[in-house]
């Protein structure tokens, strides 16, 4: 099959040698299905806590060669909105525009990219399928603690990435994610087996990372949940090094944008309901959640949080974070550009850079010339995407 975006290469790549693991991965064997009861009294195996100090580390190469190409960055956050011109409909198809206070934020994944690529799509499969057998190959435990965290963080990005895929190009995930009161959202489903304990993304946030982190929020802004009203997807994989580092940045790039924290106008200090969803993390919600927002909340902005009376927790979009179609692409719209060979929708392309444009040209160029060149696909099993 001939791959013909700069993004498609990936496939390719990553199903040849370009890495060399310490070990190859097992295949992950299947787990007999386990009831809800069974699953409510499982206790979490030893092995999930505690750390070395000087462990093991995991290779995320691929990983982050693939975060590298398909995510587009936002940049330095800033409290841009919608202008109200482009809030209305056109005359060529009427679509709704979501938030216009969050439209502009988040990083975005290039879903598009993945819906018409199988073996691309194939690719986070595979990296996820990887990724949860590590610990049936080395217990987490004897990892240090910051790789582990950087090993939650992952596995839990990539399954969203993976789920997320499987349903694009949905738009609106709200239900998709939290579920209905006849059915469960993805977080709370488990879809995740790790050391033969079958897990949901609601148990690593609530139940894994709070005792092996404790009194440490800024966990949770590595959880990216496939929405704009998420922490971000990172365009690189975590590791041990840079974890913690990151999570920080993530901390202070989330609070100030609108899509974490508005803190001015006429409904008083608003924030994202991921708040109110991680109310775990702030026992005493509106005194540790305000305590943790001053952190980090820009000093101008800082007025505006202790004269608030109270948090409002009534901020969020639950948008997709495509590239192309969260704010699709319209007729007569003279502010799109041109990556990859297809157009931007003009809100997404007025937060490119000169340089992100040219990277995604360089992209492109280089996945044309290499297509010719390409090594055959290899069965991914056989090539592991993760190791320790």
């Amino acid at each position: 099959m001939k791959l013909h975006t700069s993004v498609s290469v990936i496939a390719a790549l990553l199903l040849s040698p370009v890495l060399t693991p310490a070990y190859a991965t097992p295949a992950v064997t299947s787990q007999p299905a386990q009831t809800q009861s069974e699953l409510q009294n499982q206790t979490l195996p030893a092995s999930f806590f505690g750390g070395a100090e000087q462990g093991k580390k995991i290779d995320y190469k691929v990983l982050d060669f693939v975060l590298r190409t398909s995510v587009l960055s936002e940049g330095i956050p800033q409290r841009s909105t919608v202008l109200e011109r482009e809030q209305r409909y056109d005359i060529y198809r009427s679509y709704p525009l979501g938030d216009h206070f969050t439209a502009l934020s988040a990083n975005r994944f290039h879903f598009e990219e993945y819906q018409h690529n199988p073996e691309m799509r194939d690719v986070i499969s595979q990296l996820r399928r990887q990724l949860s057998a590590v610990p049936d190959q080395t217990p987490l435990n004897q990892l240090s603690k910051n790789e582990q965290l950087a090993y939650w963080r992952n596995l839990y990005n990539v399954t969203v990435l993976d789920e997320v895929i499987k349903v694009y190009p949905r738009k609106d995930l709200a239900t998709f994610l939290l579920g209905t009161t006849e059915q469960p959202g993805l977080l709370s489903q488990k879809i995740l087996t790790v050391a033969g304990i079958r897990l949901s993304l609601d148990d690593i946030q609530f139940a894994i990372l709070p005792k092996q982190f404790p009194q440490q929020p800024e966990v949770i802004y590595g959880l990216y949940q496939g929405i704009i009203g998420s922490p971000n997807l990172p365009a690189f994989a975590y590791t041990g090094s840079n974890v913690q580092q990151q999570l920080v940045k993530n901390a202070a790039e989330f609070i100030n944008s609108n899509r974490g924290t508005l803190p001015k106008g006429t409904l008083g200090f608003r924030v994202s309901s991921f708040y109110q969803r991680s109310a775990a993390y702030f026992p005493d919600f509106q005194a540790d959640l305000r305590k943790h927002l001053a952190t980090y909340l820009r000093l101008d902005e800082q007025p505006y949080l202790q004269g608030s009376k109270t948090i409002l927790t009534n901020l969020s979009n639950y948008s997709v974070t495509d590239v192309y179609g969260t704010l699709p692409n319209t007729k007569g719209h003279k502010t799109a550009v041109q990556v990859a060979a297809l157009p931007l929708g003009p809100v997404v392309a007025r937060k490119l850079t000169f340089e992100q444009r040219e990277r995604y040209h360089l992209l492109k160029q280089r996945g044309q010339t290499m297509q010719a060149s390409q090594p055959s696909i290899a069965t991914p099993e056989k090539q592991p995407a993760a190791a320790i």
